[in-house]
């Protein structure tokens, strides 16, 4: 009626999950981005993760609402906090949408918390470690409880239908899968002063085991026998790791096997990280288990005119597939790696994508519609 105002109230969103900014990963930065959307369009968003770097208990980033809780000790990559839990019911009572990310350790009892039309999961990844008594039992764990949470969920959100359904715990709820792959970071290429006439692979990616840098490695010694003016530049943190990096014994096998070229870059500022794709002739994701699932980097860099390489894991494979911008080798499989990136290494342009062309499959407006569709219901 003329003359009465009403007030429309932002809906409040709540996302959960073990680790967020500044700890770096494909899951922190999923989170981050989708938040970040959020927050731009026009909800109220509250972020509630673990304090695992003595960081401030709340802080605001880019609009985002961030709740940290004590940390009491860590399992391999995991946290273990009872403030975590305690935070995790007060903050769900008074939002309309509660946002896990998983993996999680705690899942299942925060979904017990949590009513069903409330709680939309993201399901990144399941979980594997490395052969021992006690990872078997975290793992078998981890299954439990997020068997517990994806029951209790109003939908599920996947990066990829195709990982989701090969998943050990994700295939089990089918009809519930949403794919809606993942926010991208809007890398544009940049000029980049470099001598040509050598070649550059490029990784960027946590130094982690199941990230396979020493099959990278191992293919790139073998190629610099057929192609002696190659580089290969692995960027990425190798120090403050979750559960630790294996920096250590990659830099023992370059040093024992005396393979010139590869150079550690480090964590390269989000500013620079169009300069670093730019300059590459190849970028390669070696991946080789399924705590990959997804990896959006494969298409940060191709926005800058790098072909991909990608191991043929579900959910990795798809963004090749769909794209026709590299090739697809077999998980941990060395002379694999080695075929695929020759193929790339002498016929670059035939793989290079446009942005535009890019965009039809993979963009922030695509993903990001489908993201607030799920989270409105």
């Amino acid at each position: 009626m003329e003359g009465e105002y009403y007030l429309v109230m932002k809906k409040k969103i709540l996302i959960i999950l073990n680790y967020y900014v500044p700890y770096i990963s494909g899951v922190t930065e999923y989170a981050r981005l989708a938040a970040e959307r959020l927050v731009q369009e026009g909800y109220e968003v509250h972020v509630l993760t673990s304090n695992h770097a003595n960081l401030p208990k709340y802080e605001v980033i880019h609009g985002v609402k961030v709740h940290r809780a004590k940390v009491l000790f860590k399992i391999s990559k995991g946290v273990v906090s009872a403030e975590f839990l305690i935070l995790a019911k007060k903050l769900s009572k008074d939002v309309d949408c509660v946002n896990l990310h998983l993996p999680m350790l705690e899942a299942g009892l925060i979904a017990k918390m949590v009513p069903k039309e409330k709680l939309v999961t993201m399901y990144q990844c399941d979980v594997n470690l490395p052969k021992s008594i006690l990872n078997y039992l975290i793992v078998k764990t981890m299954d439990f409880s997020h068997t517990i949470c994806l029951k209790k969920s109003r939908i599920i959100t996947v990066t990829s239908v195709d990982y989701a359904s090969h998943s050990r715990v994700a295939s089990k709820f089918t009809e519930k899968l949403f794919g809606i792959a993942a926010p991208i970071k809007e890398y544009y290429p940049v000029p980049v002063e470099r001598d040509y006439n050598t070649k550059i692979i490029g990784f960027c990616g946590r130094i982690v085991e199941e990230k396979g840098v020493d099959i990278l490695i191992k293919a790139y010694e073998q190629l610099q026998k057929e192609i002696p003016n190659i580089r290969l530049k692995i960027a990425g943190d190798y120090k403050n790791v979750a559960g630790g990096s294996v920096y250590p014994q990659l830099a023992e096998y370059i040093s024992n096997h005396n393979i010139r070229g590869v150079e550690f870059l480090g964590k390269i500022k989000e500013e620079d990280m169009a300069t670093f794709f730019s300059g590459l002739d190849v970028f390669v994701l070696p991946s080789v288990n399924s705590l990959e699932a997804f990896g959006m980097v494969q298409i940060e860099a191709m926005r800058c005119g790098a072909p991909i390489v990608a191991s043929d894991l579900y959910g990795v494979r798809t963004i090749v597939q769909n794209t026709g911008a590299g090739e697809i080798c077999k998980a941990g499989d060395v002379a694999s790696l080695v075929d695929c990136l020759r193929k790339v290494l002498v016929n670059k342009d035939a793989y290079v994508k446009t942005i535009s062309q890019i965009e039809t499959v993979y963009s922030n407006n695509i993903w990001g519609k489908k993201y607030i569709e799920a989270i409105e219901g």
